[in-house]
């Protein structure tokens, strides 16, 4: 729903998926992380069935709005490679307000947009964020590092709307495709009365 009023795609997906019993840190570890490479986020996709263009899909579509913490900076902003610096693709606009709205020291509750061009809005800009250096999450930029995926991103940075870039339609069915990963069936899981706890 936040998709569509954000003038996104509308997308039908399967409804009657069931939610596992129990949590894993393992199973969690399989999930991408803000600073895997971007070698390591093409095995995870992939080792879930996803393919090299789903993870610009998803990293980007899902990234054209909303909003991360201060606690996922540091390293990028302030330790990138161990010896107190910064993640060289960042803009150096970019980086003196990244910095401050995430001091060092400061609160790792504080949030920032993902998109600074139109964060409320389904688009293309966060694509040329990414590619311009303007992206918040060093996963996000690592998208750049990779051939295959910045072509991917150069391909959709072309203009959002009808006639334009199919970037909001190729999300909505790499969105369809995710819902479609490992699905529980039988006694595996349960279809919970409320999305954020096990059914009692």
């Amino acid at each position: 729903m936040c998709c569509l009023q954000s003038h996104g795609p509308s997308f039908g997906v399967p409804t009657g998926r069931r939610d596992g019993r129990i949590s894993s840190l393992t199973l969690a570890n399989d999930l991408p992380d803000v600073n895997d490479p971007i070698e390591v986020l093409k095995s995870k996709f992939h080792a879930k069935g996803l393919s090299t263009k789903d993870l610009v899909l998803l990293t980007a579509g899902a990234h054209t709005i909303g909003t991360s913490a201060c606690f996922f900076m540091p390293q990028r902003l302030y330790n990138f490679n161990g010896h107190n610096d910064t993640d060289p693709s960042i803009n150096p606009k970019f980086l003196q307000r990244l910095k401050l709205i995430c001091p060092l020291g400061g609160s790792s509750f504080q949030r920032l947009h993902l998109d600074w061009s139109s964060q409320f809005q389904f688009d293309d800009h966060i694509l040329r964020n990414i590619l311009n250096g303007f992206a918040v999450l060093a996963s996000d930029a690592q998208l750049v590092e990779d051939g295959t995926t910045k072509r991917f991103l150069q391909s959709y940075a072309g203009g959002y709307g009808i006639g334009k870039s199919s970037f909001g339609k190729d999300f909505a069915a790499a969105m369809v495709r995710m819902t479609n990963i490992q699905p529980k069936t039988g006694p595996n899981g349960e279809i919970r009365k409320a999305c954020h706890k096990v059914n009692s």
